[in-house]
């Protein structure tokens, strides 16, 4: 218990250090600079690159450049002052974008040498070296016939044919048989384009997040549904796990290895259904979902400003990976009891190894997550998990480790019952009781299946999401909305009729998620959990223990009651008193020697009255 409680806390405050707190851009405002009006695009955001706070001051400094605008050197120089004055500013992308590298290093080589001549340098604030080039897959603008790039249009970002909106990856060199038509359009301008997604580009790269307001992959009446599936299966998982738990504790004698790891997986899958009980209290939008002025998007690279999203992902995920190793070990101990006869207590005092593997290995795979920035927002529950959005961190993280310990775990459980088998044969050979070896069997069997079955099942819904994620993606990023012209304006529908993928394979994952849990507290389903809870009742329970009190001293007067007594001494006798046991009857003596001894037993003559 002790390491495991180490090895959380330590996680925790790792990713509480690590999250970062997002800063919030300025609002989007229109251009009212005048030499920066009708260049392309509509909007603007301050501060600038020149570090103007407002357009006032930017309009100020730009109009040092009004001559060489005037002589026309460059005829990219009035964009590319533009870009860096006033910035272009759309709603999809929180950061203002300036003009590529390669803009400026034509537009210094056009105009340069006219500065020259009048004995002026090239301003030091505008050093191309400063602005993002293409090939490191920076979002920036660049001028037509500069690169290959294609043109995009877009009437809400204010752009037109005239200059290109380089996104990264969207652009990038082709050889001949590589080349694309103009309609294979790149996964980056896609997204900018649909309406159920949201394009983000931030330092650690850019995303296509779906948004948390609008029908991306699953109707509101899906993930309604879903809502109460996971309330149901989370609550009595809970349930019947922490039902197990506490009857360990109560009788922690009667678990011993190679049994014990069935209680630490119970208590894994326990904090597994807690994880999933935070998301249901905490509501849909305030975990997994990110706020970016007034559009909503579900978390796609972890660990910006969520910290409850954080601390749902470390519960769930840990545990989870956690409760898989203990199968593993459970495994493990039932072979070394069954294959190599190895009794309780040397298995026990392994147990130390056995702890530090469970507990360190899923801490190590979390941090890993962590750091990597690999966590994401589930668009059917929107649980903070890895891989819901990402068939990479998918694969990784979730397929090929529950894979590995599904094998292994099978492996040494086949092992053990071959080894089983062989007892039970040389046992009946020699004619010994074979009964509690057939039910030890039974049992392992029965659990064994228990938890195997639903591991399958969920590897298989992994599966399913990893072989479909992008072609579900491309779907949902092509589907349009409905427009409706309303008296106010244009209303935007984006709900869906049907889902994109299947609704019952994730209902299926999140009940086997889940199930595993009531699988490993059918271990206790005995008499002997009666017994322990009626002990355990009667001990706490003022009326119980007076009502258990009263019942033994009932008992013990029935024994003082029931005692036959000693018989009546003669008042005179004339010889010397015999034994003392004479002065009993037959049965008080019978009562004080064993009954071996009772043969052996003479009344004297002279107390023969008395019998």
């Amino acid at each position: 218990m002790t390491p495991m409680l180490y090895v959380f806390i330590v996680i925790l405050v790792v990713s509480m250090s690590a999250v970062v707190n997002a800063d919030r851009n300025h609002q989007c405002e229109h251009i009212t600079i005048p030499i920066c009006m009708n260049i392309g695009y509509n909007n603007t955001r301050m501060p600038n690159f020149m570090g103007h706070l407002s357009q006032d001051d930017a309009a100020f400094g730009i109009l040092e450049y009004l001559p060489l605008i005037n002589h026309g050197c460059s005829h990219h120089l009035r964009f590319f002052l533009c870009s860096l004055y006033a910035p272009m500013c759309t709603e999809q992308v929180p950061d203002p974008i300036p003009s590529c590298r390669e803009m400026c290093d034509e537009v210094r080589s056009d105009c340069a040498p006219v500065m020259e001549r009048f004995g002026i340098p090239w301003p030091s604030v505008l050093n191309c070296s400063r602005l993002p080039q293409k090939h490191l897959r920076s979002l920036c603008m660049t001028a037509p016939n500069v690169s290959d790039s294609h043109v995009m249009t877009n009437s809400g970002s204010g752009l037109n044919e005239n200059y290109d909106f380089y996104i990264p990856g969207a652009n990038h060199p082709k050889s001949p048989a590589d080349e694309q038509t103009e309609a294979d359009v790149s996964e980056d301008v896609k997204c900018i384009k649909s309406e159920r997604f949201h394009f983000m580009y931030h330092e650690h790269g850019n995303s296509c997040c779906p948004r948390c307001d609008r029908d991306v992959y699953f109707p509101d009446e899906d993930k309604e549904f879903a809502e109460i599936w996971m309330l149901v299966w989370s609550v009595l998982c809970f349930s019947m796990t922490l039902f197990t738990v506490m009857t360990f504790f109560l009788d922690t004698n009667r678990f011993q290895y190679p049994e014990r790891p069935i209680i630490f997986l119970s208590m894994c899958c326990s904090m597994c259904s807690v994880a999933y009980i935070l998301r249901l209290i905490a509501g849909r939008g305030n975990l997994a979902c990110e706020n970016d002025e007034s559009v909503s998007f579900l978390l796609q690279i972890g660990m910006d400003s969520q910290i409850w999203c954080t601390i749902q992902f470390i519960v769930l995920y840990y545990f989870g990976m956690a409760s898989y190793v203990w199968w593993v070990i459970l495994t493990v101990t039932w072979f070394l009891a069954a294959g190599l006869k190895w009794g309780h207590e040397a298995i026990e005092a392994s147990s130390v190894y056995f702890h530090l593997v469970a507990w360190v290995l899923p801490a190590i795979k979390t941090i890993i997550v962590l750091v990597t920035r690999r966590i994401d927002g589930d668009p059917l529950t929107a649980i903070c998990y890895v891989g819901a959005q990402n068939p990479r961190s998918l694969l990784f993280f979730l397929l090929i480790p529950l894979i590995c310990f599904l094998v292994i775990g099978v492996l040494f459980i086949l092992a053990g019952f071959v080894s089983l088998v062989r007892i039970r044969r040389v046992m009946k050979h020699g004619g010994t009781n074979i009964t509690k070896l057939e039910k030890l069997m039974l049992r392992i069997g029965v659990f064994s299946v228990l938890f195997c079955v639903p591991t399958t099942c969920l590897i298989a819904c992994y599966l399913y999401e990893f072989t479909n994620m992008e072609s579900w993606k491309e779907t949902a990023m092509t589907t349009p909305c409905r427009h409706t012209e309303t008296f106010i304006g244009t209303e935007t529908d984006c709900t869906m009729s049907r889902p994109i993928p299947s609704t019952e394979v994730f209902m299926v994952k999140i009940f086997m998620s889940l199930v595993i849990g009531l699988a490993s507290s059918m271990w206790i389903w005995s008499s002997k959990t009666l017994v322990t809870w009626k002990n355990f009742i009667c001990r706490v329970s003022p009326s119980k223990r007076s009502t258990v009190n009263n019942t033994q001293k009932q008992h013990e007067q029935c024994a003082i009651t029931a005692r036959p007594r000693p018989l009546a001494m003669p008042e005179k006798q004339s010889s010397p008193g015999p034994p003392a046991f004479a002065h009993l009857s037959y049965t008080a003596a019978a009562a004080r020697y064993p009954v071996h001894h009772l043969k052996k037993l003479t009344i004297p003559q002279h107390s023969q009255s008395f019998v």
